[in-house]
């Protein structure tokens, strides 16, 4: 496994968050990282320290040596190319696939969960005048995106599949949509099947004991 005690490359996490995400890429990629957990609720994040890696005080962040990297976007494209030597979860800058991929590594955080917030919510949101247009527009828009599969990009997995398909499972964990609604259904399980994410999977479980929801 490539979690280490000793790796440059640190991810700041904690269990039961959007830290997961971050988790199973590194999972996939391979590469070495250290693993800086602690339960969210004991306010680790709005420390002096953390806050000078991310200023909005959220997990997860990758420290690559002196490089902080926030926001599951960047750090996705970040890594991914960054390591294309160990795993090939991004396209080549120059390749026809690329601008896709850049397309729904922003989608996962920027349209759909907003796209929650609406459902989840009830904010009444004109579709003109908000990036995602409306609930429904965006569960659409990823329904073309997926139909065509296995993957967005086709038969390659990449990082954009990670993000989606955490957004997704997150949509299904908190009512937001369907356990059943297909394709979403077929691709989150299609997806959650990779050794990787099993990795992930135990590693949770694991720091989930350590750091137990506050009673």
């Amino acid at each position: 496994m490539p979690e280490t005690d000793d790796a440059s490359l640190v991810l700041y996490y904690a269990p039961r968050t959007r830290s997961f995400t971050a988790l199973w890429l590194l999972e996939e990629l391979g590469v070495p990282y250290r693993l800086e957990s602690f339960a969210i609720h004991s306010g680790r994040h709005r420390k002096p320290d953390f806050l000078a890696l991310n200023p909005l005080g959220k997990v997860p962040v990758v420290l690559d040596e002196d490089t902080p990297v926030a926001e599951l976007g960047a750090m996705a494209i970040y890594l991914a190319d960054r390591h294309r030597d160990r795993a090939e979860l991004s396209p080549a800058i120059d390749a026809p696939a690329r601008a896709a991929f850049l397309r729904w590594c922003f989608f996962a955080s920027a349209i759909i969960e907003p796209a929650y917030g609406e459902k989840l919510l009830g904010w009444e949101t004109p579709p003109g005048t908000v990036a995602w247009g409306s609930f429904e527009r965006t569960m659409t828009a990823l329904e073309a995106g997926l139909v065509p599969g296995p993957y967005l990009l086709g038969d390659a997995f990449s990082a954009a599949d990670a993000l989606v398909a955490s957004a997704l499972r997150f949509g299904m964990l908190f009512g937001a949509l369907d356990k059943g609604r297909e394709p979403f259904a077929g691709y989150v399980a299609h997806v959650s099947a990779r050794p990787a994410f099993a990795r992930a999977r135990a590693i949770e479980a694991r720091e989930g004991k350590r750091f137990p929801r506050p009673r």
